[in-house]
Parts: structure tokens; sequence; C-alpha cells
């Protein structure tokens, strides 16, 4: 009986203990609810990173968090009608969503290959501020190939830099250039690449470098002068999450480098020359002929008459463009991949057309390896993942709702008129400018059609709040704190992503504020 109480005196003791650790943990603030929408929320980092991001016309209200969270709630609304609809599974919503999944795979790889790995010391950033003090003021030339850059830096040490260099420049006066247009400004750490550095670091002032390699072209350097400045104490603590970052960003991009380059190296990727040209070519020849958007493989399908690129492109789709161990890709299945509207090069000059179209082809095959890795590493199960995933499928599939309730609305002229008479005074510049119809009759449909659009959207947000309750927690609101923008309330920061050039959050709609 004894061993009985006690065994049950533990097992309580140890539930008492795992329940008052339960109760003793902080909920994340960033995680708290702010707004509920059907089975759906809003919490704090969503409210916030959209807010804060968002167009300064969605926050005129005098309570300006609270107007921008309702149109955050309509756009919820919206999106959980349009789930109800069954549109997120069009085929442009599919579409959205298979691309922005690849992008946010190869980004968690990155993250757990790459990121997580990188450590920044104290020491570090200390030297690293220590450096910032220090400044060079360089002078520099360029040549194409390594034999006429050792020859120019050879006939520099012996005649002097300004003497060559003003030589060359005399001798292509059409340039119009002065060996002052070839000196740098004073430049520290911060402003160069790590192997610029190393070129420079043992230098002494006044000696000609040795010719260094950068981008296919060799560079010749004379250090004109150096500034060393003291640092003070405070620095090292006022500027050290500054310099933390700029270490840890700059770590950041060789290791990135460096993880592809050893990860797609046993790859042995090589691209054929002959399926190379001919999709180049027939690029070139589509995007001459059409200058504004368009289908390519259409065009390539239907090429006729004088598009004898596109043609021989269509004859050819099934020719092996890209080999790597273990498999192939024909032109056709590269073509699945890629977007030709993405080579922006002027289709007059075949050189540029060719070194963004090897660009492309690079970028693809890695992604696709990449990819491959991530899903093999299960990172489609990414928390992070799913839940920017799941962000941007609602933003999408709000859009397609909205679509779906409004695509048959028209304005007539009549609208149009009676709409810019009424609103005129929001076209003017100046109080006395005498406006046309005929001026801002464009403006003035959009605007008049936005609005019509704006009012039907309200009662069908009104009419499904039966179905999907809003409950909005107006005291969490109240303590979100919001970046502001003091000089210009209507001034906006929309952040995008360098990798994709997608916004990094969805924000608000901005027709709503119209």
């Amino acid at each position: 009986m004894m061993t009985f109480i006690k065994k049950y005196f533990l097992v309580s003791i140890l539930f008492l203990s795992v329940y008052y650790t339960a109760c003793d943990k902080q909920e994340d603030p960033e995680q708290v609810v702010v707004a509920r929408v059907g089975n759906d929320i809003i919490t704090v980092s969503d409210f916030r990173r959209s807010y804060e991001f968002g167009f300064a016309h969605l926050k005129k209200e005098p309570d300006r968090k609270r107007s921008y969270l309702d149109y955050m709630i309509k756009e919820k609304v919206l999106a959980l009608e349009g789930y109800k609809l069954g549109l997120d599974k069009n085929e442009r919503v599919r579409k959205l969503e298979e691309k922005l999944r690849d992008e946010l795979l190869i980004e968690e790889l990155f993250k757990s290959q790459v990121n997580s790995k990188i450590k920044i010391t104290p020491d570090q950033v200390r030297e690293a501020i220590n450096k910032s003090k220090v400044s060079w003021k360089l002078r520099y030339w360029m040549e194409p190939t390594l034999d006429y850059a050792q020859r120019v830096a050879q006939a520099m040490r012996e005649r002097g830099y300004a003497d060559v260099v003003g030589e060359i420049l005399a001798s292509n006066p059409e340039t119009n250039l002065k060996p002052k247009d070839f000196e740098t400004k004073y430049l520290s750490f911060l402003d160069v690449t790590d192997e610029f550095l190393d070129a420079i670091k043992d230098l002494p002032i006044g000696e000609i470098s040795d010719p260094v390699e950068r981008n296919g072209v060799y560079f010749i350097y004379q250090i004109v002068d150096v500034r060393r400045d003291p640092v003070t104490e405070n620095e090292y603590q006022d500027q050290y999450e500054k310099y933390r970052q700029i270490l840890y960003y700059r770590q950041l991009k060789k290791e990135a480098v460096k993880y592809v380059s050893n990860y797609m190296t046993p790859k042995n990727v090589t691209t054929k020359g002959d399926a190379f040209r001919l999709l180049a070519d027939a690029l070139s020849e589509w995007r001459r002929q059409t200058p504004d958007d368009g289908d390519f493989m259409q065009a390539v399908q239907n090429a006729a008459g004088e598009q004898s690129a596109m043609k021989k492109l269509r004859d050819n789709l099934n020719l092996t463009l890209v080999t790597f161990s273990g498999g192939k890709w024909t032109i056709a299945d590269f073509l699945e991949r890629f977007d030709p509207l993405s080579i922006k090069a002027d289709p007059k000059e075949r050189r540029d057309v060719r070194s963004q179209l090897n660009d492309k082809i690079a970028l693809t095959v890695r992604n696709y390896f990449l990819i491959k890795e991530a899903k093999k590493k299960g990172l489609l199960k990414s928390p992070d993942l799913q839940k920017e995933l799941k962000e941007w499928r609602d933003k999408w599939v709000y859009k397609e709702t909205r679509k779906y309730y409004t695509q048959d609305i028209k304005v007539s002229e009549d609208e149009v008129k009676a709409y810019f008479e009424k609103y005129k005074d929001r076209y003017k510049i100046r109080w006395d400018d005498e406006l046309t119809f005929e001026e801002f009759k464009n403006q003035a449909h959009r605007d008049a059609a936005i609005r019509r659009v704006k009012a039907r959207l309200d009662r069908k947000v009104d009419s499904l709040s039966a179905y999907f309750p809003i409950v909005v927690n107006q005291a969490v609101l109240d303590t979100i704190t919001t970046i502001e923008f003091e000089k210009s309330r209507w001034a906006a920061m929309p952040v995008f992503k360098n990798s994709s050039k997608r916004l990094a959050a969805p924000i608000v709609d901005p027709a709503w504020g119209f």
C-alpha cells in the first residue's frame, strides 16, 4: 500500500511540475492574436509586417492601425470564401504556388546548410570596426588581357602612372577621359571586396601593383594615400550590431558560393553548343518581332515566312541542350522551366542575349538540383515555409475571389463624367488648374470602376461575415508599436526579395484605399 501511495505521490508531483512549467512559459508576444476571421487568425507579427510595408493611403483614418486591420480582415473574408468556391485550385494560383514553393525550398536549404553555420564573434566585430577606420585613395587602370596589363604595369613602374595613362588617353581623344577619371575617392573595406583587399593590402604607397584579374579583365592599382582615423570606446558599442550584420552577410555570400560550387561540381553540367545557339537565335528573332509580352512557345509553333530561327527551333525541340550526371534536358525540357521574358537584353545584341541565356540555363539547372536536395531533406515540412506559402496562397485566392465577384462590372461614360465632375479636385495639381474631362477620361474611368468594385466587395464582405465571424482584440491592437514616418505620413516602405524581386511579405491591396 505504501509503495502505491509513494508512486502516486511521485506521479502527482511530476504532473504538477509539468503543469506549472507550462503555465510559467510565456506566450510569444508576436504570436498573440489581434483578430479572428472564421477559423483563421491575424497575429501581432502578421499585422505589424503588413502594416509597416503597406501603402500609406491605407492608413489615413484617425485610427490608422484599425483602418488598416479592417482591410486585412476584408481580404481574409474574401479569401475564405474563395477557398469554399475552390478558387485555390485554379491554374493561376496553382502555378504561382508551385513557383513560390520552389523558391522557398531553396531558401530553406540555404538556411539549414549555410546560414545556420555562420558565427560572428565579438572579436571579429571589433576588428571590423578597426578596419573601417583605414581608407585608401587609389589610381587604377584596366586592360583586357594579362599580357597587355603586364606590359602597361611595367611601363608605369619605369615612367610613372600619370605619363603612361595620359599617353594612352591622348591616343584615343574620342573618349574624352583624363587620368583623374581613374582615381577613386577614399575607400574602406566596406566599399570593396575581400579579393580587392587581398590585392592591395601589402602594396606600399606609390608602387604599381601586379595585374589583378576581376570579372574577365585585368586591373592595375596604385595607392595614392592612406588615412587612419581613431576609434573611440563608444563606437565599439554603438556600431556593434551594424558591423556584425555586415560581417554576417559578407560571410553568408562567400559560404553560399562555396556551398553551391561544392554541390554542383560533381554534377558535371554541360551545355551543348548547337542547341544553345538554336535557342538563343530563336529568342532574339522572337523579341525583335514581339516587343511586348507574348507566348514564345506559341510563336515557335506558329512560325512561318521569314521566321527562320523559330522554325528551325520548332524542328529541333528534342535536341539535347544540357547534360548532367544521371540525366539530360532537351530544349523542350528546359523551356518548361524557363520564362523567355526574363531575357531583357537588346535582341539585336547577339552577345548580350547569349550571355543572359547562358546565365539563365546555369541558374535553372542549379535550382533544379537544389530543390531536389531540399525535398530530400524534408524541408517542405518547414513551419516557416508552410506559413509563408499559406500567406501568399491566401493573397492569391483573395485576388481570384475579387475578380470572381466583380469581373462583370462595367462603368458607362455618363457615370465616368459624373464621377469626374464630383471629384474633379482630386486631379488638380494647382488649386487654379482648369481641367477638362477628355484630359482625365481614362484616369477617371479607372477610379470610377475601382469605386464600384470596392462598394460591391464591401457589401459582399458584410454578407459573408455571418459565415466567417469576425472578432477584433482592440486591446491587443492598441499595444502594437509600429514604425511611422515622421516627416511625411504619405511615405511607404515596400520591401522586395533580391532573389525573386517579389515583395518580402503580402501587404494589403492598394485598391481598397481609393
